[in-house]
C-alpha cells in the first residue's frame, strides 16, 4: 500500500510539473490584441513570432478557429492508478488552464476646489488595482467546454452609501487575523462574472448553460483591460442599459455566404434582478444578436442587439395566522417593472484604422403597484416615472506604422432620466495606448465631460476633466 501511495504521489508530481510547463492554451491573453475577448471560444490567435503592437491576423472561419482550440485542448488522461486499485478505465484527470488580466490605474481631477464633482466621484488622485480576473477554461471531450471568469476585489471595504440621517457610511471590513498575532486585515469579495458549460452540436449551433455575458454590441463581450483601446467603459456600456451578464441559456453560431459570415445569438434567462440566482415572479426575459461580417474591405461587422424582460423585487415577512396553527409568507412589491433595450454596432478595422461604435435604448414602463419612490432626496419624495435612456459612443484609432502606438478619440452622449441628478451629458476623450509586448499596454487619457441643464443636485453647472493613466497586463 506504501508502494502504490509513492507511486500515486510520483505521478501526481509528474503530471503537475507537465501541466505548468505547458505552453498557454490556444487563444491565451497574452497573444491577443485589443478588440479580442480573452474568454472568447473563437478569438484569434496571434503567432508567437508576431512583431509587437501588430495586429493579431484573424480568420473570416470563426467556426474554424474553434474547432482548432478544441482540437488543439489535450485529451483527458486516463488514471492508471485509479485502475489498478480497482477503478475504471473512464476516470480521468481533466486539464485546466488559467489565464486572466489586471490592471493598475492613477487619475486624477483637473477641476476647481468649489466643483461639485470633487464631493462624488470616486478614487480621486490615487493610485488603484481596478480589474484583477482570472479565467478557467477547460476542454472536457467530446465538443464539450467550461468557461469561468471571476473577478476578486477589495470591495466592499471602502464603499460608501448614505444612511438615514443623510451621512455618508463607509464599509469597514478589518478584522483580526488568527493564523497571526491578531494583526489586522481587510478582506475582500469575489465577483462571478460568467461561468458556464457549453456544448457545440455545429457550426451553427453551439448551446451554453450558466452566466454569461449578454451578446450585446462589442465593448460588453470585449471587456479585458488588455484588450480594450480606452481605460473605461462609455457610459452608455456601464450604465447597462443591456444588462451586463444573464442566469440561463445562450444559444450561437454563424453561417459562412461567400463573402459573408452571418451569426446569431439568443438568450433565455432570469433576466435582471435583486438576486443572480432566483426569478421571484417566474417571468423569464429573451434577447438576441444578429451580426454581418465581412472580410472583404479589411474586416466589417455590423450588428443589432435585443432585450425584453421584467423586473421584480419584493420584501418578505412572516405572518401567524388560524390562531398560531399556521405560518404564511406575506410578500410586499419593492419595484416592478417590463423594459426593452434596443441597440445597434458597428467595427471596422482596416490596414492601421480601427473604427467602432454603439447606440443603445432602454425603454422602462413600471406595473401597477410597482413603482419604487424616488430616492434622491431623504426621505423619498414622489414616485418613479416611466423613462427611456438612450445613448452612443464613437471611437476611432489608428495604429502607428513605425512604433507600437495607437492614438484614439471617442466622443460619447448619454441621457438618463432615471437619474435626475446627472443631466444629458456630451464626453470628448484623446487617448494613446502603447503595447510594448503583446500582452502589456500603457495608455494615457484624457476625458472632457460637459453637461446641457444643471441636474436635480447642480452637477450639470460644472464640467468635469478627468486624466488617467493605466498599465494592463495579460498572464
Amino acid at each position: 500500500m506504501r508502494t502504490s501511495s509513492f507511486a500515486f504521489c510520483a505521478w501526481l508530481l509528474t503530471h503537475a510539473s507537465v501541466s505548468l510547463a505547458a505552453e498557454p492554451p490556444p487563444g491565451a491573453p497574452p497573444t491577443l490584441e485589443p478588440g479580442v475577448d480573452m474568454g472568447s471560444p473563437s478569438a484569434p490567435v496571434a503567432p508567437k513570432d508576431a512583431p509587437s503592437g501588430t495586429a493579431a491576423p484573424t480568420s473570416a472561419n470563426v467556426d474554424a478557429e474553434a474547432e482548432a482550440k478544441f482540437a488543439a485542448a489535450p485529451e483527458p488522461a486516463t488514471d492508471s492508478f485509479a485502475t489498478e486499485e480497482g477503478g475504471s478505465d473512464s476516470d480521468t484527470q481533466r486539464k485546466l488552464d488559467l489565464y486572466g488580466f489586471a490592471d493598475f490605474t492613477y487619475q486624477r481631477l483637473l477641476i476647481d476646489k468649489d466643483n461639485l464633482w470633487n464631493r462624488t466621484y470616486p478614487s480621486v488622485n490615487s493610485f488603484a488595482v481596478g480589474n484583477f480576473n482570472l479565467y478557467l477554461s477547460s476542454n472536457l471531450g467530446d465538443s464539450w467546454r467550461a468557461l469561468a471568469e471571476v473577478r476578486f476585489m477589495y470591495l466592499p471595504n471602502g464603499a460608501t452609501k448614505p444612511d438615514a440621517a443623510g451621512n455618508v457610511v463607509r464599509t469597514d471590513t478589518t478584522v483580526l487575523d488568527y493564523t497571526g498575532f491578531e494583526e489586522p486585515i481587510r478582506w475582500g469579495g469575489i465577483r462571478i462574472e460568467r461561468i458556464y458549460v457549453e456544448h457545440e452540436f455545429n457550426g451553427l449551433f453551439k448551446l451554453q448553460v450558466g452566466q454569461f455575458l449578454t451578446p450585446y454590441g462589442i465593448w460588453n463581450v470585449d471587456h479585458g483591460s488588455p484588450t480594450i483601446i480606452g481605460i473605461k467603459k462609455p457610459f452608455v456600456v456601464s450604465n447597462q442599459l443591456f444588462p451586463e451578464q444573464q442566469v440561463g441559456l445562450q444559444l450561437y453560431g454563424s453561417y459562412f455566404v461567400d463573402p459573408l459570415e452571418i451569426g446569431y445569438h439568443l438568450t433565455l434567462s432570469n433576466g435582471r434582478g435583486p438576486v443572480e440566482y432566483q426569478d421571484f415572479d417566474d417571468d423569464k426575459a429573451y434577447g438576441g444578436r444578429l451580426y454581418v461580417k465581412t472580410e472583404a474591405l479589411g474586416s466589417l461587422t455590423i450588428g443589432g442587439s435585443f432585450y425584453r424582460g421584467g423586473y421584480y423585487d419584493r420584501s418578505a415577512k412572516y405572518v401567524v395566522k388560524n390562531g398560531g396553527s399556521t405560518v404564511d409568507q406575506e410578500f410586499t412589491t419593492i419595484s416592478k417593472y417590463q423594459e426593452l433595450s434596443l441597440g445597434a454596432d458597428v467595427k471596422w478595422e482596416y490596414k492601421s484604422w480601427l473604427v467602432q461604435g454603439e447606440a443603445i435604448m432602454n425603454e422602462v414602463n413600471f406595473n401597477e403597484g410597482g413603482r419604487p419612490r424616488h430616492t434622491v432626496l431623504k426621505p423619498p419624495t414622489g414616485f418613479q416615472a416611466d423613462y427611456r435612456r438612450w445613448g452612443a459612443y464613437g471611437l476611432v484609432g489608428y495604429r502607428l506604422p513605425f512604433a507600437p502606438l495607437m492614438p484614439y478619440v471617442i466622443v460619447q452622449h448619454a441621457y438618463s432620466p432615471d437619474s435626475p441628478s446627472t443631466p444629458p451629458a456630451t464626453a470628448y476623450e484623446v487617448g494613446v495606448n502603447y503595447r510594448p509586448t503583446a500582452a502589456v499596454v500603457v495608455k494615457l487619457e484624457y476625458t472632457d465631460w460637459h453637461f446641457s441643464a444643471p441636474g436635480s443636485a447642480g452637477f450639470g453647472n460644472y464640467p468635469l476633466r478627468i486624466l488617467a493613466s493605466q498599465v494592463a497586463w495579460a498572464f
